[in-house]
């Protein structure tokens, strides 16, 4: 179910759009002004806000400026209410990147309409955002996971194959599952000073479970907490030591080369890390494979790098893409 935040001080209009939204089955969380709708939004993240703009304490603007600058809200769609019809308020409205705009009185119809418009369009958005996103982690030369809420929430190949599982095992594991007896405390006490943000990062190396075979295996992690879909979720990368893997994708290691690749070689990167074989990017990019083989080529030389593994884990650990 979608949840709509209602900011608005006139009481029967808040009121009555509540019942009409909620009958049209959306959840929906009222508010009396912006100070209100403010501590909603965070409390509550709602897929879509309607903000009334003249309203006491923090009104729509000031409303909306300030939860753009706040990550976990910033994304959210927001269609403005108003009583004024001069063009100068509709301008700074969606000068300030409102989605909509709503005049009132307003039909309950036409808002149900800019309310499905508003959520299909940041649906789309998200999805495209998510497909790149995992292409991106989802990748066959780094293992990489997201842990929400003390559950895996993503776990690729790699990731998976480490424990001699596959990522669809993780569902019902935990953390401390992984972790052989003799080292579970001590790296659950650094994950859970992560996960309570009582430090930024955690790194461990420590001997673990192969789940398939029930051997100790010895690994290594570097993870950091993000943002993710709303959610606070530790997200990092693990590797058996030694690897080529053990190059970690929080390592606040940043290589200043990073700063001399240009756009072109930019794109290439993110291709590259998509797994895509110089042909696929020739034809992706409508260049010829030969210029494609030479920006490789170049980029192997600015980053110092050998392989395509490595070329992927200095893209993660130098924040490219």
């Amino acid at each position: 179910m979608k949840k709509i935040l209602v900011i608005e001080d006139d009481v029967t209009l808040r009121e009555n759009t509540c019942d009409f939204l909620k009958e049209e089955g959306y959840e929906v969380i009222p508010a009396e002004d912006g100070l209100e709708g403010l501590q909603m939004a965070m409390n509550h993240l709602p897929d879509l806000i309607i903000c009334d703009i003249m309203m006491p304490k923090m009104n729509g603007y000031d409303f909306y400026k300030t939860i753009q600058q706040i990550k976990a809200t910033s994304t959210i769609p927001l269609i403005f209410l108003t009583a004024k019809s001069e063009k100068e308020d509709i301008r700074a409205g969606m000068q300030l990147g409102a989605d909509d705009y709503i005049m009132k009185p307003f039909d309950f119809n036409e808002l149900l309409l800019s309310i499905q418009t508003r959520l299909n369009k940041f649906e789309k958005i998200m999805q495209k955002n998510d497909e790149k996103f995992y292409a991106f982690i989802d990748n066959p030369f780094v293992g990489v996971f997201i842990y929400q809420n003390q559950k895996f929430a993503f776990v690729n190949e790699k990731c998976a194959k480490t424990f001699g599982l596959a990522p669809h095992d993780f569902s019902n594991l935990k953390f401390n599952d992984l972790i052989a007896e003799q080292d579970r405390e001590p790296v659950m006490s650094k994950i859970d000073r992560c996960t309570t943000k009582a430090q930024n990062t955690v790194h461990a190396r420590f001997k673990a479970i192969n789940m398939k075979t029930k051997g100790d295996l010895a690994v290594e992690i570097f993870a950091g907490m993000v943002n993710f879909k709303g959610v606070d979720s530790l997200i990092g990368n693990i590797a058996e030591c030694g690897g080529s893997g053990s190059k970690m994708l929080f390592s606040d290691a940043k290589d200043q080369t990073a700063l001399s690749l240009s756009k072109s070689e930019r794109k290439i990167l993110a291709l590259v890390c998509q797994g895509l074989s110089n042909a696929e990017m020739a034809e992706k990019l409508g260049r010829s494979k030969r210029t494609i083989e030479t920006h490789r080529a170049n980029i192997m030389n600015k980053t110092g790098v050998k392989n395509a593994a490595d070329l992927v884990i200095y893209t993660l650990r130098n924040n490219l893409i």
